[in-house]
């Protein structure tokens, strides 16, 4: 999949470059992310809430590590029936985690969403700002290569650092 959309890309680049001279910029998306402070205002209030999502798990293995003690130390005169109803106690309750923990992965992925899709949005309005300023016609991301395969360092084509700069005219 990576390999089609390279190659269309370059067959866009190309069509368009015998068309009419385009003049084409490439940002590392990753560097202005990390770079970008409401990044880490946004990780911190992420932290915050997974600690606590982290303690409620903790809590329910806390009591399932005691209720599966207790199990293992009831004495030999404690019936079936009571060993029986002590082991369905347990299972319950470990049902109970996983449904907690699965409950809570999935709020995890909706807040991380929730935190990051403004700032996206700020990385994307910022890109936008510098190509209109500088007249670029297109803009690729060096993200691990996906879409910059190689670029001539000679020919200034990273706007990296403008977009950060823009980003930074903000705060």
């Amino acid at each position: 999949m990576k390999k089609i959309v390279i190659l269309l890309t370059l067959m866009l680049i190309t069509t368009a470059v015998f068309a009419q001279e385009m003049k084409i910029a490439y940002i590392d998306m990753n560097k202005v992310y990390n770079q970008f402070p409401d990044k880490a205002v946004a990780e911190e209030q992420f932290n915050k809430e997974a600690q606590q999502w982290e303690q409620e798990l903790v809590q329910k293995e806390e009591e399932i590590k005691k209720l599966n003690d207790e199990y293992q130390n009831l004495p030999p005169i404690v019936t079936q029936q009571r060993k029986d109803e002590k082991k369905a106690l347990i299972e319950k309750k470990q049902r109970e985690y996983q449904q907690l923990a699965e409950k809570l992965r999935n709020q995890a992925l909706q807040r991380q969403t929730e935190l990051l899709e403004p700032i996206s949005k700020e990385i994307v309005n910022a890109v936008n700002a510098v190509a209109e300023k500088n007249g670029f016609d297109l803009v690729l991301n060096s993200l691990q290569g996906e879409s910059v395969i190689y670029a001539n360092p000679d020919l200034n084509l990273d706007i990296t650092s403008k977009v950060i700069t823009e980003l930074n005219k903000k705060e």
